[in-house]
Order: C-alpha cells, then structure tokens, then sequence
C-alpha cells in the first residue's frame, strides 16, 4: 500500500467513526436534467432496449455493459477512493418479484402480480440473484485486487414495496391492512439482507474493507439502503411502521448508511436515534426542492451526531453553507455547482 492510499484510508475510517471532524469534497459542473440522453441499455444479442420493453435476466449479459478499459489508472482520486460498480437494474425490486420495463431510456420496476398478503411465499428470485452474483463476478475478475467492487443501487423495503404495490396502494395498506403491510415489508427486509449479503460473499475485501457508492472506504461491510417512499408518509407512519424494517437491515452491517432526498427531512429525527446507523447522505432536489439552503439547520442537525454526505446540485452560497458544517462533524460534500441563473 503507497504512503498516499494509507493517509486516506485512514481519513476514511475516521469519517465512519466519527473519531474527528473529516471533511470530504468534490466539486463538478451542474449538467442539466437531459443532457446525458437515455439510450437505453445493451441486450445479450447486441442489440438496445426498446422503449417499453420487459427486461429479463437472460436478456443481459454482463459483459456488454463494460468495455475494454482497464479500470481507473489511479484509485486515489482527491479525498475519495475510485472503484468499480455495477448498473442500476432495479435489482431488489426485481428480485422481490417485480417486472422491469425501459421507461424513458432506462430500467424501471413495475407492479408485481403476486399477492403480497402472502408474504411468506414471497421468494426472492434466483435468475436475478444469479445474474447479480454474474455482474459482481465480472468486474471481480477484471479488478483483480486492483481496486475495490462496490455494491449496485439496492431499494429499501419501504421503496420494494411502493414497487411490488404501486404509491398509492402501498400507502392505503399501510393504513388499512397494517399487519399485511407488515409482513410483506418484513419480507422484503430479508430479502434485501439476504442480497447485501450474497454481494458481499461474491466481492473480496479492498485492504480490510469495503467501498461505498460514494467513494469512501470503511474497514468493514458497507451497505447502502434507501427511504425514497418515505416522502409520502408522515412522521409517526414512518417511525411506527417502517422504521423497524429499516433498523433491521442498518443492525446487520458493518458501516450501513441510508439515502434519503431533502424532501424526506421530516423522517430525519427517527434516524438520529438509530444508533447503528453510520451515515446519513441527503440527495437535494434541485430545482423542484426543497433546496440545500431551505434544509441547512437540519443537515446541521444530522452533523451534529452522524456522518452526512450531501449530494445534488447546489449553488455557490449552499456549497459554502454545507462546508461550514464540517465544524459540526464529518461531512462529505459531493455536490455539482449551479452557474448563476441556471434553469433547468
């Protein structure tokens, strides 16, 4: 290990722990929504998705979606660790039993037709475990200990179940067949544990740890969930009736952290109390809010007692709001600037 990855491993591992006040950041260019084009994504037969069309597992190879490169030419890239990942294919959703179909270019889950008020006949489907364990695999192979393989985008039982039932019918279940609602969210729980896991099984340890999505190694299991559906509930229905799916799959790893967006700050309070809970990171939703600068004495908030990462577009006054905040604890800012005047 060079001199440089041992300064920022350790700088990392003090981010997760909480040892000192750490800083992270990285700045780039605010690209507007739609300039990255949605073409959809390569299929077995070397062909593109078509808009609308069901995706199945045996329509993906693996090898298509990579090309010939050799992986970063240096891992050490500023305050943050490079890796290689894998595409985002809905991957608990559908392993929870849910289609997926191209919507607007890219992969996007469906309803599922299994009754979920029968929740212990929900079973995870093998033939996208299988070709998880076949993506990791690769880019396992092609890393070859060079650098770290870190975990796809896996949905929360709170957002497999919006998926599996639909926003609406997921918010009536909770309300009107709460017990259902409970098992199948338990459920999913399992099943989002039981895929970390198997990821993990499949990934080799980078120096003693495991780098997140975000770039920041931790000298053990990192696992990112996410709260995305939690904007359509309130306070006391998240904490009562979503909370405990959550808590359960943060109390199994290692260094877990958990996506939310600045629409979600109201569940905030219920997780500072978790006090497995490692790291809370915070999409800001630009333009349509709330933005960084109406959420700042919250993110100050969470500074105060957890690791917070930030992400999304800000302007030039947030980004130097957001770094004030490392005076409360460790912060990683991976933010895109907004020009002045911006629309989007």
């Amino acid at each position: 290990m060079t001199e440089e990855l041992k300064q920022l491993l350790d700088r990392h591992e003090a981010f997760w722990k909480a040892e000192e006040k750490v800083l992270l950041k990285r700045v780039a260019e605010h690209q507007p929504l739609g300039s990255g084009g949605g073409r959809g994504i390569p299929l077995a037969n070397g062909e593109r998705s078509q808009e609308g069309q069901e995706i199945t597992p045996e329509l993906i190879d693996p090898q298509l979606f990579y090309g010939e490169g050799n992986g970063p030419a240096n891992i050490v890239n500023g305050d943050f660790l490079a890796g290689a990942g894998l595409p985002g294919l809905c991957w608990t959703e559908a392993i929870v039993g849910c289609p997926v179909r191209i919507v607007t270019g890219g992969p996007w889950a469906e309803p599922s037709a299994a009754d979920w008020r029968k929740s212990a006949e929900v079973m995870p489907d093998e033939r996208w475990l299988e070709k998880l364990d076949a993506f990791v695999d690769l880019q396992v192979e092609r890393a070859a200990g060079r650098w770290p393989v870190t975990q796809p985008l896996m949905r929360g039982p709170i957002d497999m179940i919006a998926s599996a039932l639909g926003h609406e019918e997921m918010c009536l279940a909770l309300m009107e067949e709460p017990e259902a609602a409970d098992g199948f969210l338990a459920r999913c729980a399992e099943i989002f544990i039981e895929t970390a896991k198997r990821r993990l099984e499949h990934t080799p340890p980078f120096e003693g740890g495991y780098l997140s999505g975000y770039g920041i190694w931790a000298p053990g299991s990192v696992v990112r969930t996410q709260i995305d559906n939690a904007a359509m509930l309130s306070p006391e229905v998240y904490r009562e009736k979503v909370l405990p799916h959550d808590r359960k799959v943060i109390e199994t790893f290692d260094f877990p952290l958990i996506h939310l967006h600045s629409v979600c700050m109201h569940v905030v309070d219920a997780l500072l109390e978790v006090e497995a809970l490692k790291a809370i990171q915070v999409s800001i939703d630009f333009p349509g809010g709330p933005l960084a600068e109406e959420i700042m004495p919250t993110l100050e908030k969470v500074a105060g007692k957890k690791s917070l990462i930030i992400t999304g577009p800000v302007t030039e006054s947030e980004l130097e709001g957001l770094v004030g905040l490392a005076d409360k604890g460790s912060i990683c800012i991976s933010v895109a600037l907004v020009k002045a005047g911006s629309v989007e």
